[in-house]
């Protein structure tokens, strides 16, 4: 029984391996090393600038030398989360190997943010709000879907109103392939696509209705073990945590002092 939303082009595919830190080598050439001491510099400081509940800093590598873009391809890697947000223009946002410090790139976008997870993110992921629907046009082979679309609903609302978080898993509830592909179509499908390899293999998608979020875990098969729907800002699964935003600001400040 699969709780997996209709598959399209916009899905990322999912990790096989996690990624590991490992402290990148410096590159040898003067000039990278040169526009690099900047940088390290300057995301060193962001890192250590970021506060919970606060907009992160953001670096514009538009206007960045071709020396310091080489540079920083070679320095930042690629981390364990990664994400598509939909929209106008469609951003491909990476986390780098340094937790929190996250590049994002479209058409016309090209930056470094340091944040738990990139604003962007959490603002194309706001939608609107969904009601119950009329008793008469439910689907005849429905059991427990319209029951408990409206507790989604009635748990959203208290997140709406204190901040609550909740989490349904659907792996504990008995509902038929009916029942769950009714509760998909009624969801619908948001602009936000995240995909980590942080805990397993876990894609989390945005839905219609704001601040819900299908978190479905795999394994190394890509075969669903695990499926929720979280109510909340953002999926924690999905954000890098403040102690590692900290030490990553570490790594990069012993990067720095390598240039001395």
């Amino acid at each position: 029984m699969s709780l997996t939303p209709e598959p399209g082009p916009a899905y990322l595919s999912m990790p096989s391996t996690v990624a590991q830190y490992v402290p990148p080598l410096l590159p040898e050439d003067t000039a990278l090393r040169s526009a690099g001491a900047q940088w390290l510099e300057r995301m060193a400081a962001a890192l250590e600038s970021w506060r919970a509940d606060a907009p992160g800093m953001v670096l514009d590598l538009r206007g960045a030398s071709p020396e310091g873009l080489r540079f920083l391809k070679e320095v930042l890697g690629a981390g364990e989360v990664s994400a598509l947000a939909m929209g106008n223009p469609d951003l491909q946002v990476e986390e780098t190997v340094f937790a929190g410090l996250w590049r994002v790139r479209g058409e016309g976008v090209d930056y470094l943010e340091a944040a738990d997870i990139p604003a962007i993110l959490r603002r194309r992921a706001v939608a609107g709000q969904l009601a119950l629907p009329d008793p008469a046009d439910l689907p005849g082979d429905l059991v427990n879907a319209p029951h408990v679309f409206a507790e989604i609903l009635a748990r959203h609302d208290a997140f709406e109103r204190s901040g609550a978080a909740h989490v349904f898993n659907f792996d504990l509830v008995p509902m038929s392939d009916a029942d769950l592909g009714w509760l998909v179509r009624m969801l619908g499908e948001g602009p936000v696509v995240i995909v980590s390899s942080g805990y397993g293999a876990c894609r989390v998608r945005s839905t219609g209705l704001n601040g819900a979020w299908w978190v479905q875990f795999s394994n190394a098969s890509d075969i669903l073990i695990l499926n929720t729907l979280e109510i909340c800002a953002v999926p924690a699964v999905a954000c890098a945590a403040p102690e590692d935003i900290a030490d990553s600001a570490r790594r990069i400040r012993a990067l720095g002092a390598a240039y001395g």
